[in-house]
């Protein structure tokens, strides 16, 4: 291992990691904003286009540390740049879609560049992965291109800009990174998108609790209400880091160190994003369940729900696909059911803990062993 990178077996998310991902909490909270003051489906899906930007910059960092030394000052300054860059653009997510998008496009535009001058410089003594990067670099350094573009071009032009940058994102980490230089230290890279989930678990419970502010009256529904959307964040929280955190960490730890790049890609990268946006989506419903339980869901919060389930499952789905070539035929189904209101979420959580309890039985003997290995904290 050369000088620059971290030996594998001590490599942990660091404090600087820690802070840096507080800006992307503010995110995150911006982004569950943007939802509740469009809720539609056009509202909805300009949410989701800007929260696969803001989780598509954090990957990024996410790739980056796990290969190189923050410990050299100028790393160190550079990511506190990032860091700032990534505030301005969090701070702007609200008038990404408005008359002052540049405010959200140009930091968004500087948080990438930094990402990939980081990761190019970081890897100075590591010239096989530094090659890799080098290989992904045209494709990164087109997608802010096209946002900045997007974001003078406005209206139409500018949603259709983003979702072409995000095409060849992803068509570039296809492409590109399949490249057997990338180097993934297992424990960290598996680490720092369970923190990712954690990040939006968080904003889903103080959703739930603004509600529960904002609520006209607080009665046995409203009681109700906040007991079965707490349930169903815990039972989020136990559908992935029950087994399922530790499962996925196993599987990259024991992938050859020429193919963990590509599965890192897969199982986190790329699975990891329909969970994060089912997460949001569940935390925009249940905000307005716990403030109006005895209401009827609107056409657009009876979506919210029934998405929020639906792709944080699906993720999993594809996910498990992926590292065993199995369906979790228990959480897709869980997936399934659609009913109003307070009545609609109790069915919705009570199908996601019938589902877990269903999986937690028939898979109890490999749930106990990955559980009683060195990734279980």
């Amino acid at each position: 291992m050369e000088a620059t990178a971290v030996a594998e077996a001590e490599r942990r998310t660091s404090y600087l990691e820690l802070f840096f991902d507080l800006v992307f909490v503010f995110a995150i909270t911006q982004v569950t904003s943007l939802m509740l003051a469009e809720p539609t489906a056009s509202g909805y899906a300009k949410s989701a286009l800007v929260l696969a930007m803001v989780y598509w910059a954090w990957s990024g960092y996410a790739w980056a540390t796990n290969a190189i030394d923050l410990g050299w000052p100028v790393l160190r300054l550079g990511y506190l740049a990032a860091m700032g860059a990534s505030f301005g653009m969090a701070v702007a997510v609200p008038d990404a879609f408005g008359d002052q998008t540049l405010w959200f496009a140009i930091p968004y535009v500087a948080v990438r560049l930094l990402n990939l001058a980081l990761y190019i410089g970081g890897l100075r003594h590591d010239r096989v992965h530094q090659r890799a990067i080098l290989a992904l670099a045209p494709w990164f350094a087109v997608s802010p291109a096209l946002a900045l573009i997007g974001a003078f071009l406005g209206g139409q032009l500018l949603i259709a800009f983003w979702c072409a940058g995000l095409a060849i994102d992803v068509l570039g980490a296809l492409r590109a990174g399949d490249n057997a230089g990338f180097r993934v230290s297992p424990e960290h890279f598996a680490e720092r998108y369970a923190l990712f989930i954690i990040i939006a678990l968080g904003e889903s419970i103080v959703a739930i609790g603004t509600g529960g502010l904002t609520a006209n009256t607080r009665d046995a529904a409203f009681a109700l209400a906040l007991a079965v959307a707490f349930v169903g964040v815990a039972a989020v929280w136990w559908a992935y880091f029950d087994f399922t955190a530790a499962v996925l960490a196993r599987t990259l730890r024991n992938q050859s160190p020429e193919r963990r790049g590509t599965l890192a890609r897969d199982i986190f990268t790329l699975c990891h994003y329909p969970i994060v946006l089912g997460i949001i989506f569940f935390a925009v419903a249940a905000k307005k369940t716990v403030a109006e339980p005895g209401e009827p869901l609107t056409t657009a919060g009876r979506f919210a729900l029934g998405a929020g389930i639906g792709f944080f499952l699906v993720g999993f789905a594809l996910a498990r696909y992926r590292v065993i070539r199995r369906i979790a035929w228990e959480r897709v189904a869980a997936a399934l059911p659609d009913a109003p209101g307070l009545g609609l979420m109790a069915i919705v959580v009570g199908c996601l803990v019938a589902g877990l309890v269903a999986e937690t039985v028939r898979i109890r003997e490999f749930r106990a062993e990955v559980r009683a290995g060195p990734t279980q904290h």
